[in-house]
């Protein structure tokens, strides 16, 4: 029988298959789900010097320490990630695997090693910065970080609320635009039916080659939730490194490619 995990031993699962995504769905009083970053380990040796700035940088800010670095990385290191063109709000950036996971990696460390050792649990769009400029510049953690927080320039009060402000307004947009396609998609009348396995048909039984522009996007629709769903599912069960995770990943990039021509044909049927 195999052995009752503790407590801490399912958060601890359940945060590292949370931190595989930038973002995951979470519960709220309102009627639809809302979204939060998830969150990564981090930990790096760093000089006494760096780590008390870092403390100071966090008490001026009246934030915590982890939230310091995660603000330092984000302002600090370059963009590395593209918005994708997913639908679903947990899949908002596509990273470069090539920067992410490359196949060989030369890494220059610092002379000596730390005084001070730090583990936090930053945010996994700052992680992947990191990971990225770390492949860039060939330079451990250690040593990124340290100069990192040492050559870090505060923002002003007015700054800060100016970023403030710019947040808010984003949020607030996002949430229309959100409110806007949710209502769209319940009003229009759906056609196609996902019988499973990704296996689509016309509820009247109406050949492909005889549908409307409105019925190639839902078909396209459909496709990618398919894929995503599937992938999602198997990272859930940690089966990242399986044959079968493999397949659908190459299934769901070539799908990638075949969806502008499925689009082509919707305008095509449209115009016709």
């Amino acid at each position: 029988m195999p052995k009752k995990l503790t407590k801490h031993q399912r958060q601890y699962r359940k945060r590292k298959k949370e931190s595989q995504k930038d973002f995951v769905r979470v519960k709220k009083e309102s009627p639809y789900d809302g979204v939060q970053v998830t969150r990564k380990r981090l930990k790096v040796w760093i000089s006494l010097e760096a780590y008390e700035r870092l403390v100071n940088l966090a008490a001026e800010a009246e934030i915590k320490q982890w939230e310091m670095l995660t603000r330092i990385l984000l302002k600090s290191l370059p963009r590395y990630a593209s918005l994708s063109d997913s639908t679903s709000p947990t899949k908002r950036y596509s990273w470069p695997e090539s920067l992410l996971k490359p196949a060989e990696r030369s890494v220059r460390y610092k002379g000596t090693k730390g005084e001070r050792q730090i583990g936090y649990d930053i945010t996994s769009t700052a992680w992947k910065k990191l990971e990225c400029h770390k492949t860039i510049l060939q330079q451990s953690k250690s040593r990124i970080v340290q100069s990192l927080i040492l050559n870090y320039k505060p923002l002003t009060s007015e700054q800060l609320e100016r970023q403030r402000w710019l947040r808010e307004c984003d949020a607030r947009e996002r949430d229309e635009w959100i409110e806007t396609t949710r209502t769209y998609k319940e009003s229009k009348p759906t056609h196609l039916l996902n019988t499973g396995g990704g296996v689509i048909i016309h509820k009247k039984g109406i050949p492909m080659e005889y549908w409307d522009a409105a019925e190639w996007l839902q078909y396209s629709e459909l496709m990618t939730k398919h894929f995503e769903e599937t992938l999602e599912e198997l990272v859930a069960k940690e089966k990242e490194d399986s044959d079968e995770y493999r397949f659908w990943l190459k299934r769901q990039q070539e799908w990638e490619a075949e969806k502008v021509a499925y689009h082509n044909l919707g305008e095509k049927t449209h115009d016709a």
